[in-house]
């Protein structure tokens, strides 16, 4: 907290040079907590048992969130220094239980706590009317693309369908660019920031995940005491055994970097926006030798009327790399090209990304928390790679090119979010779907591109396709008023087929974006078999103060056996009382 207080101090001190920033404002942001008992019935073994659940949140405001700069007319200098929306001390207590190492403790046994207070400068500009040069935090990379849809995950994973492509690690160095109401472009040219030593952050919490109990950052790399990441994994580890959670994660912003690399890349971005809710982006980057990167996309809200609105996106990106080996007496020149297609469709009638979840059974997690009350779909478009090679070895001098393209051809994520478009109804839905195709890869002339070599006019190698993976969650809830009292039913399903699990461990395209709806679904015997879930209840509230009663039902994996025993499981029943404040 000291430290805390003394960067307020800081600000303070150079508030001077601000319009308005932002300034210290200690206060409660959120106080709000629960305590539950549950008595419940394994379906299958017949075992019962009671279970506690305590939760607790106080979130105490530090610093008020948003970004404030100085301003001037002419020629001017910009610097704007932002505070981003973690700025406050939280304390968080919840879940039956606290394990570290070999002990237990038990449940409510106490708060973990928290600081997060992140305060930067993000961006210095000298201003010569509408044109400028300075700095800001960036790379020369281009082309990320995030789709809006009507359900999407609350780190936005499953929303950035095109990734940044370019040169990557050229972060330091200077922005210039031209802003206008109808267009804006940018150009950045930055330096290689090689590192020296990398930082990881090592992050314990408890066997349920519930408490954080140690995080740190840890330096890695020459001379650090630690060779690679996997070393700090190691250790952190077998430090804290089975009893609890350890994560480590590289943290590229903490890297200790080297000025002196004598590597350059340059990125060029135009944006136009000729009317209102349209733009329409275009990049392009290079580190002049061996990356090319270029994108663009395209993005327009059109409201039909005060309430509905269609929401169109589209965009592409594109990577080419060149390389250069010896080969013999002479030299091997290579080129590969990758490129991606993405498209979304959203017919809504609310807010866009709303920060909450569906609140319907399995859509009611971080898996499904960013809504928009509307039905749409995203496609992602994977396109054929393309690689040729030219080389000389000795006086024979040959061409060849590989065509390659993937199993999955498209993949298509539909979602339906009803906002409170019904009154006292919820339902939401999202599925995701694989198209397949043969892979193929087509040779022309003599080529050593992929692992083998070729020497024919042209040669195709094709591989049959998969099944077609397929996946949906569907729930729905319905408050109904009864005097005082509301009775809640609420209902859930949800199915994948054994294709989709299959990409999924193969570490296809299905893992790749990373999807939790269908995750823990359930064990089976059978190679070939679909998994499917139900969930059902029914939640009264309003028959005592501050309380709901609950009735659920959790079923297993429903069209297979366990793979433990051969059995099929039924799931569990329980009875839950729950006060909230």
């Amino acid at each position: 907290m000291k430290k805390a207080l003394s960067v307020f101090l800081m600000l303070a001190l150079v508030g001077s040079v601000f319009a308005a920033e932002p300034v210290a404002d200690v206060n409660v942001a959120e106080f709000s907590g629960n305590a539950s008992v549950q008595w419940g019935v394994d379906l299958d073994s017949g075992k019962t048992g009671f279970k506690n659940d305590y939760q607790v949140d106080l979130k105490l405001n530090l610093l008020n969130n948003g970004s404030k700069s100085t301003t001037g007319d002419g020629i001017w200098g910009e610097l704007v220094i932002k505070t981003d929306s973690d700025s406050f001390l939280q304390w968080e207590n919840g879940g039956d239980y606290l394990t570290v190492g070999d002990a237990a403790f038990p449940s409510n046994a106490g708060m973990t706590s928290n600081l997060n207070l992140n305060v930067y400068v993000d961006t210095a500009k000298l201003h010569f009317g509408p044109a400028y040069v300075g700095i800001t935090r960036g790379n020369t990379q281009t082309g990320e693309l995030k789709m809006d849809a009507a359900i999407r995950s609350s780190d936005d994973d499953q929303a950035k369908w095109l990734s940044d492509v370019g040169p990557d690690k050229y972060s330091q160095g200077i922005v210039a660019g031209f802003e206008h109401d109808l267009f804006n472009v940018a150009v950045d040219f930055r330096s290689y920031a090689e590192n020296r030593a990398d930082f990881a952050k090592v992050t314990v919490k408890t066997a349920d995940g519930k408490h954080t109990l140690l995080e740190t950052y840890v330096m890695y790399g020459s001379g650090t005491g630690y060779a690679d990441i996997e070393a700090v994994k190691t250790e952190y580890k077998d430090k804290y055994g089975k009893g609890a959670s350890v994560t480590v994660e590289d943290v590229s912003t903490h890297n200790i970097k080297d000025q002196y690399t004598n590597k350059y890349a340059m990125a060029t971005e135009v944006e136009v926006t000729p009317i209102d809710d349209l733009s329409i982006k275009a990049g392009v980057s290079s580190d002049f030798s061996s990356e090319v990167g270029y994108s663009t996309s395209v993005g327009y809200k059109f409201g039909i009327n005060d309430t509905f609105y269609i929401r169109p996106q589209v965009g592409f990106t594109g990577l080419t790399e060149i390389g250069s080996t010896k080969v013999g007496g002479g030299k091997t020149t290579t080129s590969k090209t990758s490129m991606s297609m993405a498209a979304g469709l959203l017919f809504g009638w609310g807010d866009i990304g709303i920060d909450a979840n569906a609140d319907v059974p399995f859509l009611d997690g971080d898996s499904a928390k960013k809504v928009s009350p509307g039905v749409g779909v995203v496609m992602s478009v994977p396109l054929p790679t393309i690689a040729t090679s030219n080389w000389k070895d000795g006086s024979d001098y040959t061409k060849g090119s590989v065509t390659t393209t993937g199993n999955l051809a498209t993949r298509i994520m539909p979602s339906f979010y009803s906002g409170e478009i019904v009154p006292g109804l919820t339902a939401a839905l999202y599925a995701d779907i694989g198209i397949t195709q043969d892979s193929k890869a087509r040779v022309k002339g003599e080529s050593e591109i992929g692992g083998f070599k070729v020497s024919a006019d042209e040669t195709t190698v094709m591989v049959k396709a998969p099944d077609t993976p397929f996946a949906v969650a569907f729930g729905a809830k319905y408050a109904i008023p009864v005097g005082a009292i509301t009775i809640t039913p609420n209902a859930g399903i949800r199915y994948a087929n054994n294709a989709y699990h299959a990409l999924s461990v193969s570490k296809g395209i299905v893992e790749e974006k990373g999807d939790g709806v269908f995750a823990d679904m359930g064990d089976q015997t059978a190679v070939d078999g679909d998994y499917m879930n139900l969930k059902a209840g029914v939640d009264i509230a309003g028959l005592v103060s501050n309380t709901t009663f609950s009735i659920i039902y959790d079923s297993s994996n429903l069209l297979n056996a366990d793979e433990t025993d051969g059995a099929k499981k039924a799931g569990t029943l329980n009875f839950k009382a729950k006060i909230s404040l």
